[in-house]
Order: C-alpha cells, then structure tokens, then sequence
C-alpha cells in the first residue's frame, strides 16, 4: 500500500468513528499529548479518554482487517 492510499485509508476509517472517539485519538495521537492533557482539554475524565480510545482502537482495527479482506477479494478476482 501506497503512503497516499494508506493515508486515504487512515482518514477514511477515521471519519467512520464517533466525533468523541475522533477528538480522543486526534489529541492522544495526532496532537502527540498525554491522557492527562487529553482529559483537561476535552473536560472529561481521564478514565473516560481511555475508555473512549480502547473503542476507536477497536473500531479502526475491525475498519483494518475489513479493508485487508476486501483487498484479498480482489487481488483473488484478479488471480494473484
């Protein structure tokens, strides 16, 4: 995968998580700060920034692995 077509996948399967699960991951790993700064931020607990990245984290993973098994699809219809 190209780093534009793995940055369009990245930002695709960004778009299909909440707004709240979005801001956390943007904070946490695009922003580069720390739950605490997270949570102060957002003015949510910091129990609450970690539970609202353990459920990106597991939607992006599901988001991954699908995107993995249709590339399998084709590159199968294609005969590789």
């Amino acid at each position: 995968m190209s780093g534009k077509s793995a940055e369009e996948a990245f930002n695709r399967n960004m778009k299909k998580l909440s707004e709240k699960e979005r801001e956390v991951i943007e904070k946490l790993y695009l922003e580069g700060k720390t739950i605490y700064a997270a949570s102060k931020e957002l003015k949510i607990s910091r129990s609450t920034v970690r539970y609202r990245r353990h459920k990106a984290i597991e939607h992006l993973k599901r988001e991954i692995l699908n995107d993995i098994g249709n590339l399998g699809i084709m590159l199968s219809l294609r005969g590789w």
